[in-house]
């Protein structure tokens, strides 16, 4: 009954009208005077202004609660009634006051209310009653009176209940935006929202289902007082009663006389509504709501209110559904990088197709072309092809080249392939921050998808191809640095130490014919330059072995190499720290570990150092490894300006190394004054 004693301008009126009552009165017992004490009297019509004016003051401070002052206003009403009734002579005017009264309360308070007043009243003029109207055998009249009193309270009653709709049905519309607004997620969003559309309508239980695109099934998202069985049921389009209004669109009315595709087969349901939620790219889910038998049935106006609260929930499907969307996606995109990690181990080959198939997939794309421009001569060649004949894919090269060379979307049209598809493809640029990489062709129905999506799986290629180059570089380098360090190895050390061997025997020989009691000598030298090759060799291999088995942080790494140059090579070797290593990135680690590496190794094998200093500093924005040597230095001018020999290009993959992680390498050298090598790698840009 809120709905009507809530008003403002409602409760004002009867207020209005009780101001006009208590006037009337005055002016009866002004005109008519009655025998009963003025003291009384007084105190009655005191008593009715008090509250009167107390009830008109707090709906004029709180007009929210009009409805809670209107129903204890009915209470004071029926007892001024009954006491006036008792004290004065105008026993049939307070009657007649009290029809008003009677119909206030059933507005107000509905029938248990009404009927509340009208026994106060009645019991008040019983005809055995002192202050009755009728004669103690006059209880026709009395019963009579009785029953209108009960029939003004009645329809008063019923009126308030169809009045009082609208501005219930509208603080509904206005709680279900509420609760869709700023629930914490779609689930919690439906559940709440539920509640109250159950609440509103009377039903006894009710669900909200989604209809999950991925699965191409209806399932449960809210649920209120429905067994576990039904909860894990899982429709298509089509199956069961939710199933159909999801295909075709249309709510649907279920009550035993109601002539619809499908009839209610549930004992616990007396009737029900099936409403659709839709959208423009189709079904969103269903709202269902149930009654048990013993309720009224819904009717026409219920499923029509039913369907304007169904409208709230559209948002938090479509919420619920992206959600959905969103997660498979990068359910796709996890298992697709899962095969781009595991191609990036084998070959380009094996990768370029891994990463088609991994754009079909998220664009649903019917083919899928993938051509690279050449990092040597910056040709475009179509490198792999997913759906489409590769005769066929090179037909749409000058718009991958366009693509590309502009850095925007192009759309070719191919005309149909022998499954009647259209062959328009959207070519899509591949762009990382060096540049353009090339371009990427999806066989896209009319070549329309959204831009958005398009672009954000290119960038996932684009980025994807950049690391497979950047890893093969690496790779490449890496390689061809340790052929040449074993190279100088065996140059430097076992090759040298055989050289001598063979020396050694020759002088041998040679001993055997002029002098031989010294050939026992110079076979024992010869056994102890064998024997020191092999320990050479040996002292190699566990090198290469012990690389595999480097410390974990760069600091630690640092101080472990500096150590064993020192032992191996008799060079008094210094490790100088700083900074926080242990959230360094480590293809930054890998990358200065193997430049200081290589920097020592040009410190033994040129530099004619005694001492050798190795410093290491790590901030939040850059890491910077420095090694410092007191050797013979070198003109770099001149160094420069001459090309490199095939076996000497230490510097060379010092520099690629650093430029691979984004670092810059400097040498300060100069004749006679030492070299430093140092390499700065940003760590977080600007």
């Amino acid at each position: 009954m809120d709905g009507v004693a809530g008003r403002p301008g409602f409760a004002n009126a009867t207020i209005s009208l009780r101001w006009l009552a208590l006037a009337s009165l005055i002016v009866l017992e002004t005109l008519l005077p009655t025998p009963a004490p003025r003291g009384a009297l007084l105190g009655l019509y005191s008593a009715i202004f008090a509250y009167v004016l107390a009830l008109t003051l707090y709906v004029w401070r709180y007009p929210d609660d009009a409805g809670r002052a209107g129903r204890a206003g009915v209470a004071l009403d029926t007892l001024a009634i009954a006491v006036g009734m008792f004290l004065t002579g105008h026993r049939t005017e307070y009657l007649f006051l009290a029809f008003p009264v009677a119909t206030l309360a059933g507005f107000l308070l509905g029938v248990r209310g009404m009927v509340l007043v009208t026994a106060v009243v009645a019991a008040v003029q019983l005809p055995v009653a002192n202050a009755s109207l009728f004669a103690p055998d006059r209880y026709l009249p009395w019963a009579f009176t009785v029953l209108t009193m009960l029939a003004a309270g009645v329809v008063a009653a019923a009126g308030s209940e169809r009045v009082a709709q609208p501005p219930q049905f509208t603080r509904v519309l206005a709680d279900l935006r509420r609760v869709t607004a700023y629930a914490p997620h779609p689930a919690a969003a439906a559940e709440a929202a539920l509640n109250l559309i159950i609440a509103h309508f009377h039903a006894r239980s009710g669900s909200v289902m989604l209809f999950d695109s991925q699965t191409q099934r209806l399932e449960i998202l809210a649920a209120h007082h429905l067994d576990q069985a039904y909860k894990d049921i899982q429709l298509r389009l089509g199956e069961g009663i939710a199933g159909w209004v999801a295909q075709e669109g249309h709510a649907i009315l279920l009550t035993p006389e109601a002539i619809v595709p499908f009839q209610l087969t549930r004992s616990d349901i007396g009737s029900s509504i099936c409403i659709p939620l839709m959208s423009s790219r189709g079904p969103l889910g269903v709202l269902n709501l149930n009654r048990s038998p013993s309720h009224e049935h819904f009717t026409h106006d219920d499923l029509r209110a039913a369907e304007l609260s169904a409208h709230q929930l559209t948002g938090v499907l479509i919420l619920a559904q992206s959600e959905r969307t969103v997660a498979a996606a990068l359910a796709e995109m996890a298992e697709g990088f899962g095969e781009v990690s595991r191609a990036l181990s084998r070959d380009p080959a094996v990768l370029w197709p891994a990463l088609l198939d991994m754009a079909r997939s998220l664009t649903s794309a019917h083919f899928a072309v993938l051509a690279l421009e050449r990092e040597d001569t910056g040709n475009m060649d179509i490198v792999a092809t997913r759906g489409i004949d590769g005769r066929v894919a090179h037909e749409f090269v000058p718009t991958l080249l366009a693509a590309s060379t502009h850095g925007e979307i192009r759309v070719a049209e191919g005309g149909p392939n022998p499954s009647g598809v259209p062959m328009a493809m959207a070519c899509v640029p591949l762009r990382t921050e060096g540049g353009t990489l090339g371009a990427i062709g999806l066989g896209l129905p009319d070549g329309r998808v959204s831009a958005r999506l398009l672009n954000a799986v290119a960038s996932h290629v684009a980025a994807a191809v950049h690391t497979a180059r950047s890893a093969y570089r690496i790779a490449d380098i890496g390689v061809a640095e340790e052929r040449r360090r074993i190279a100088r190895e065996m140059h430097d050390g076992l090759a040298q130490t055989l050289a001598d061997a063979v020396l050694q025997t020759d002088l041998a020989g040679m001993a055997a014919q002029s002098n031989p009691e010294r050939l026992g000598a110079d076979l024992k030298d010869l056994r102890t330059l064998l024997e020191r090759a092999m320990r050479e060799l040996r002292e190699f291999m566990s090198e290469l072995h012990r690389r595999d088995q480097a410390p974990g942080t760069l600091f630690a790494a640092l101080d472990a190499m500096s150590r064993d140059f020192a032992r191996r090579y008799q060079i008094p070797t210094t490790v100088a720290s700083h900074g926080d290593d242990t959230a360094l990135p480590s293809a930054v680690q890998h990358a200065a570990l193997a430049i200081a590496r290589q920097a020592l190794t040009n410190v033994r094998a040129h530099a004619r150092a005694t001492a050798v200093t190795i410093r290491a500093e790590v901030t939040p924005e850059e890491c910077a490894v420095s090694v410092g040597d007191n050797g013979m230095g070198f003109d770099l001018s001149a160094h420069r300006s001459r090309p490199a020999a095939p076996h000497h290009l230490g510097l060379t993959s010092m520099r690629e190394r650093a430029a691979l992680v984004g670092g810059i390498l400097r040498i300060e050298t100069a004749p006679g004054q030492g070299t430093t090598i140092t390499v700065h790698v940003p760590l977080e840009r600007p």
